[in-house]
């Protein structure tokens, strides 16, 4: 790694000691600030990493070109660094659900609700990404990969500077359920930073996945109106579901990270790593299918059905179901093409209700829920309310044995 002029005045344990302050400074300042101001409290606390990472550069005199290093960069640097980091966050993805489904009272953690609250807020689409995505890309960056970074730059092996930057990052969000993810995260960037000496291009992939992933929650926030949908699944069977889902998805990622490698760092790229790459890919395939077959794929119902509605305050006809034995069972039922009212009623056979719920209104329009049946038959009325007349909904019908 290129080492900056006056490297010998910085010591990896003023790196160490670096990373304290920005902990002490996020927890007891930067902190009560996002509780009290919320998003603005969100936006001072990225300025803040700002100025201590350019206040450390100063203090040392360190010249910032060099603190920060940022320049032209080629194409094939960064289609690397974007496959490689493209690669990283599946891994990012996979590594949450994962810890979601071990460990689910890691969901409940106020930073998670926090994020929930900034993107879902009434600051606006340009103004939750600038906070959200093009901040962080600049002052994270910079105090991370730019002033604590450069601590290591004299460390021998860069494997060992990766390892602690990635557990910095990792630590840095403070976040149980986030942790191996923002690690990941950590290391992809660093290591772009440690090839190719330029935060340009590690601030250029940090914003283009922060403006994805906010972006997604953003529109899927405002498509479901705010109002998430009648889910009664366990944290951990949710998280169960989404980690085979995305092991499925993400077979492609091995894959991607070894291209990125190659592209960032040719010399040190070697055949073998696409077998490792296909290796972790048939893992990655066999967790999958491991998680489907024993999440309980007992799929007792699937079905669809769609009707006019003649008038409101009326019901479809019934989707009949029997259950043969015992347990407990996930309820699906989605809408489509339909803007109405609309709600659930599931009843036994002899017309007791078991349980009922409105369908969410937006985009995405499905009602989940988990609940015990005994043996015997079932029926899942649709009702019809306000705004539905002369519509004519789609509706599909799942029901599994969980």
């Amino acid at each position: 790694m290129k080492q900056i002029t006056g490297q010998q005045k910085l010591k990896p344990l003023m790196g160490v000691a670096l990373f304290a302050v920005l902990m002490a400074l996020f927890v007891f300042v930067c902190t009560p600030m996002q509780r009290a101001w919320g998003m603005a409290g969100l936006a001072a606390t990225e300025a803040l990493f700002l100025v201590l990472a350019l206040a450390y550069a100063l203090v040392m005199r360190i010249p910032f070109k060099e603190m920060f290093p940022a320049g032209k960069f080629t194409a094939k640097e960064f289609f690397g660094s974007l496959l490689l980091s493209s690669g990283g966050m599946v891994f990012v993805l996979i590594s949450v659900a994962f810890v979601g489904m071990v460990y689910p009272d890691a969901l409940k953690g106020s930073d998670v609700q926090a994020l929930n609250n900034y993107i879902g807020g009434d600051a606006g689409y340009f103004v939750t990404m600038f906070v959200l995505a093009v901040m962080p890309a600049v002052c994270e960056e910079a105090i991370h990969r730019g002033a604590i970074l450069s601590n290591f730059r004299a460390v021998r092996k860069e494997w060992v500077t990766i390892l602690i930057m990635a557990l910095f990052f990792g630590i840095f969000h403070m976040s149980v359920l986030r942790f191996i993810g923002t690690a990941i995260m950590g290391a992809c960037l660093t290591y772009i930073v440690v090839r190719k000496n330029n935060m340009l291009l590690s601030s250029l992939m940090h914003f283009i996945l922060n403006l994805a992933s906010s972006t997604i929650s953003y529109l899927s926030g405002r498509a479901s109106g705010g109002t998430a949908a009648s889910v009664a699944l366990s944290a951990s069977d949710a998280m169960r579901i989404a980690l085979g889902r995305y092991l499925m998805a993400g077979i492609a990622a091995p894959f991607l990270i070894v291209l990125g490698l190659m592209l960032l760092n040719p010399p040190a790229h070697r055949k073998i790593r696409f077998l490792f790459a296909g290796i972790a890919a048939l893992l990655m395939l066999a967790g999958s299918l491991f998680i489907s077959l024993s999440s309980g794929a007992d799929t007792v119902v699937q079905t669809s059905m769609s009707y006019t509605v003649e008038r409101e305050d009326t019901e479809s006809l019934p989707v009949v179901f029997g259950i043969e034995n015992e347990g407990d069972y996930a309820v699906t039922v989605s809408l489509m093409n339909a803007s109405g009212d609309y709600s659930v009623r599931l009843e036994n056979d002899d017309g007791a209700v078991v349980t009922s719920g409105g369908i969410p209104s937006g985009g995405s329009r499905t009602y989940i829920l988990q609940t015990g049946l005994e043996p015997g038959y079932y029926k899942i009325f649709i009702v019809n309310g306000s705004g539905t007349r002369g519509e004519k909904p789609v509706v599909a019908v799942q029901i599994n044995r969980i």
